[in-house]
């Protein structure tokens, strides 16, 4: 993609062409010799790593438009461009140094076969890594299943592992999700969610901790989201692994942005881009953590906005537990960067398009980005110290999806559940707030102890407030019954799940139901007979996800009004 096609799909890029324009012959003109490195970096790799010092009056959120920015220390920033944004690093003139990419520092024999991997003490082939999930599956299927949810782009796997107590069905239970590696060549949590997995799973009939996570919460754990990064050079060893996926895209820019829009990079969501949201959005997860390594810390949201989260408060007490869990076990002076092992995104520095944002503002969910080692690609040997510093950590970090406040909301009359709102008043802002599935009423809401104001709404029923008192990594559990309004014509809730309802005062006559799609073709038609007076439903589980017209005859009543089928 060029620079003319980026400011096509993005305004923003105009913006940051005009600020690089304005840069132009600041600094001297950067050395042939420099460039060529880098240029024969881009052609063999896809990508180069450069370092450089941020002029003066200047911050490296100035640079993270259009560069992939990997790590911020005082004034010197270490980044990743692919053609395009090297390119746009030209044009600033700033010097800058190449570096030697992570994943080549490590021996280049560091090749395992299945056998020959004894967690955590190496990183396995790619092959190894799909037999260990197999495995992993087969042996102890009781508690686990596993799903492919998507595949890359050059056709490699994307995996996750299911592990609860009954992992055939859905419980009424939070749902917590571990993913690591969307940047290829940060391998450490890929081998640290690997020992996770077996943790649970060889740990569930003898450790009374592993027992109350896999019996209360639906774990979700994806060691490796972007493998043709991780395998760029073979599917044999993590030697030579890139940063970006196979077309030379950061996934952690490539998400929908709460600041910037859909596409805040300028590309097409990728394949592996795509699977993630539509696995989260499928899973309904209420805590998350990303994990990454090129530091050692937890960065909280918001990585987009200056401004703090609604739960920052909360953000920084569980993102403290973790750090100082760590500390416990591990020598000085690891996990100590910036505030001690944590911070605010924005305030170490600026990315749009990362999945953090996005989990927390289009998923009303939790999400962390835990940095695990300064270096990305250590030696094998150490791979074991780093699961020794953190395992405690992980396990710990599960279980405060256990506290807050959770519980089901139903319709009063039919006891049907509901796509509720549940917002703390005063408190939420920035889709801070929860909802229930449409498909069991259950929400969760993570939040601080205290006493809090918790409001349930849902189109077509009566607003309930409760004062509710959290005490200290407990959870309260509050069931609500919502009641429907009087004489309630709309159709609600909306967006709906399978079931649509509106309100009917008697019991004569039926229902003409008409669903257009938004071209203005008929895709469904039914007649409903009204029974009783009250609540009325209308099946539309046979509609694809999207936006339809629906137009509804009752006597000498019309009713016409857009509506959102989601699938989740």
């Amino acid at each position: 993609m060029n620079n003319i096609s980026v400011i096509k799909n993005s305004l923003r890029y105009i913006a940051v062409n005009l600020f690089i324009l304005g840069w132009v012959g600041i600094t001297a003109q950067q050395p042939v010799s420099v460039v060529d490195q880098a240029r024969t970096m881009l052609t063999e790799r896809g990508e180069v790593v450069v370092k450089f010092v941020v002029p003066a009056g200047y911050t490296a959120n100035d640079f993270s438009s259009f560069i992939s920015v990997d790590k911020v220390v005082g004034d010197t920033v270490i980044a990743y461009a692919n053609e395009m944004q090297f390119d746009r690093l030209i044009l600033t003139e700033i010097p800058f140094q190449v570096l030697q990419p992570p994943s080549l520092k490590i021996p280049k024999a560091s090749v395992k076969e299945k056998n020959a991997v004894q967690l955590p003490d190496g990183y396995p082939s790619y092959d190894a890594y799909i037999a260990m999930m197999e495995d992993f599956a087969i042996n102890y299927g009781f508690i686990c299943t596993l799903v492919e949810f998507g595949q890359s782009v050059n056709g490699r796997k994307l995996l996750a592992l299911k592990i609860t107590d009954n992992p055939g069905i859905r419980e009424q239970e939070p749902v917590f999700f571990y993913t690591s590696t969307m940047h290829g060549d940060e391998v450490v949590g890929y081998v640290l969610m690997l020992s996770l997995i077996e943790e649970l799973l060889a740990g569930y009939e003898v450790d009374p901790q592993i027992k109350n996570l896999v019996d209360h919460i639906e774990i979700w754990i994806n060691p490796l989201a972007n493998p043709d990064g991780t395998y760029f050079l073979s599917d044999e060893s993590v030697y030579g692994a890139t940063r970006n996926n196979a077309n030379h895209v950061d996934l952690n820019r490539n998400f929908p942005d709460p600041a910037y829009g859909e596409n805040p990079d300028g590309y097409e969501w990728q394949p592996e881009t795509v699977a993630m949201m539509n696995l989260m959005k499928n899973i309904r997860f209420s805590l998350a953590a990303n994990i990454h390594s090129g530091a050692e810390v937890i960065n909280y949201p918001w990585d987009t906005w200056s401004r703090l989260h609604a739960d920052d408060s909360w953000y920084r007490e569980i993102s403290r537990s973790y750090a100082d869990t760590a500390h416990k076990y591990s020598p000085e002076g690891y996990m100590t960067f910036l505030e001690n092992g944590i911070t605010n995104g924005y305030a170490w520095y600026s990315i749009t398009g990362g999945r953090q944002d996005y989990s927390n503002y289009y998923l009303n969910a939790r999400e962390v980005t835990i940095e695990l080692s300064d270096e990305k690609v250590p030696d094998e040997s150490l791979l074991s110290d780093y699961w020794e510093y953190n395992r405690r950590s992980m396990l710990g970090y599960m279980e405060q999806v256990l506290f807050g406040i959770t519980g089901i909301v139903t319709d009063a009359t039919s006891g049907m559940p509901l796509r509720a709102k549940i917002s703390l008043s005063g408190h939420d802002k920035d889709s801070s707030e929860v909802y229930s599935s449409a498909e069991d009423g259950m929400y969760h809401r993570l939040i601080d102890a205290g006493t809090h104001t918790v409001t349930f709404q849902c189109p077509g029923y009566h607003e309930t407030s409760l004062s509710v008192n959290v005490p200290y990594r407990d959870l309260v559990e509050l069931d609500i019954q919502l009641t429907p309004l009087a004489k309630q014509y709309s159709v609600y809730p909306n967006p709906f799940h399978d079931r649509l309802s509106i309100y009917i005062p008697d019991d004569d006559g039926e229902i003409q139901v008409d669903v257009f799609n938004i071209s203005g073709h008929k895709v469904m038609s039914a007649t409903l007979p009204v029974r009783s007076a009250g609540r009325q439903q209308i099946d539309l589980k046979e509609l694809a996800e999207g936006l339809y017209i629906i137009q509804i005859l009752y006597k000498d009543y019309v009713i016409k009004e857009k509506i959102i089928r989601m699938k989740y």
